[in-house]
């Protein structure tokens, strides 16, 4: 997965003077700060480092001075200061130092007077985070990559971008429970990017934890906020089937479709539904009327082809095993099933006609031409598949 480098924040400064007397270090630390955000803003931090040295020289003097070691805006600068050293230089200690002057300032500032800024230490603080994730991430150390996603989150709460990576690297990781509570975090988020990939996988999250109702809960939310994806559909008539459900989940199909007859996807669906519940008959009718809606419908006439002719392969296995049968009656019952199996040609041959590279498709064309006992066929398909190759 190719995770981008670092995320762009606005920077605020205010360079105005304060109302208050200021002692010489908070000015040069100020003065040294603002001419590092100028070359920052063009461009050309690297040349500015000099001036960010001197202004954390400045600043570390001005926090233990008796005039300025419980102004607000000291705490705010050695904060704002630090979080830029971190970012620059990529140090753990700098990323220290400024989330303990974000929490200082933080107390100091009752009149809210630096708010913006101790906001701005706090995104640089985010943005250091996410690129030691990124780091970690590259390196497939899931679990620091997890925890420093999860750091930024605290001075970055709500990005949606942020909250999908954290739910990535504890998949990554194995630890479902936090994966889980990130990508739930995202289920309000519609607008996110991710959005659809975060609803279908929830479900996954929570069968891998176990907990088979939530991934129900959670697998009918996803299909209908997607109605039309195929991945969110199938995986709750999935979830439905294994513990039961079928008679709920073949009504639930059949009554959209009675609300919208020539939704091909709804037949589709209705055909695994009915096909898992060994209803076979009914499914070759269900994707026949998919197919009729849609002729080119590829995966309708799949999986019509492939239930008739498992369909077929489960009769031919009972007639081999029922050793009561005379040679003539075997052979007079093969003969019939080989007439009923022309039923899926129509369907196979389509699925090739729209791709001509499907290798499952040529195979499964191949075999009914091997069972039809057509060398001459059968051939025909192996050289394509050759080819496909």
């Amino acid at each position: 997965m190719n995770v981008k480098k670092a995320i762009v924040f606005s920077l605020l400064l205010a360079a105005g003077s304060s109302t208050f007397a200021q002692t010489s270090n908070l000015r040069k630390a100020k003065t040294a700060l603002q001419k590092f955000e100028e070359l920052k803003g063009a461009g050309s931090a690297e040349l500015g480092k000099s001036n960010l040295d001197a202004a954390k020289e400045a600043i570390d003097q001005a926090i233990v001075h008796d005039k300025t070691k419980d102004d607000a805006e000291t705490w705010t600068v050695y904060a704002l200061v630090n979080a830029n050293l971190a970012s620059v230089n990529s140090t753990a200690e700098a990323a220290t130092a400024a989330s303990e002057g974000i929490k200082k300032a933080t107390e100091l500032d009752k009149d809210g007077k630096n708010a913006e800024n101790i906001k701005v230490a706090g995104q640089l603080l985010g943005q250091f985070n996410f690129n030691q994730g990124v780091a970690a991430w590259e390196k497939q150390d899931f679990k620091t990559a997890y925890g420093s996603f999860d750091q930024a989150l605290g001075y970055l709460p709500g990005d949606t971008t942020l909250t999908y990576y954290s739910g990535l690297a504890a998949i990554q990781n194995k630890d479902y429970p936090n994966a889980i509570e990130k990508f739930k975090e995202l289920v309000p988020a519609k607008e996110f990017s991710s959005h659809k990939s975060v609803m279908v996988d929830l479900p996954k999250l929570y069968l891998s934890a176990q907990d088979t109702a939530s991934a129900i809960e959670y697998a009918a939310q996803a299909a209908q906020a997607y109605p039309n994806d195929n991945d969110a559909a199938v995986q709750n008539i999935e979830l439905n089937l294994i513990v039961g459900n079928e008679a709920k989940v073949i009504t639930d199909i059949e009554n959209q479709i009675a609300k919208d007859g020539n939704n091909k996807s709804l037949y589709y669906y209705l055909g695994i539904a009915q096909s898992a519940s060994n209803n076979n008959d009914k499914a070759i009718e269900a994707y026949k009327k998919a197919v009729s809606i849609d002729p080119n419908y590829a995966d309708a006439n799949r999986n019509a082809a492939a239930t008739i002719i498992n369909g077929v392969r489960d009769e031919l296995n009972a007639l081999n095993d029922n050793k009561t049968l005379s040679n003539t009656d075997y052979n007079g019952k093969v003969t019939a099933l080989k007439e009923k199996i022309k039923e899926a040609l129509p369907y196979l041959e389509k699925v090739v006609e729209i791709n001509p590279a499907d290798k499952d498709a040529l195979r499964s064309l191949k075999g009914y031409y091997d069972f039809q006992q057509d060398e001459a066929k059968s051939a025909e398909i192996q050289a394509k598949i050759d080819a496909a190759n």
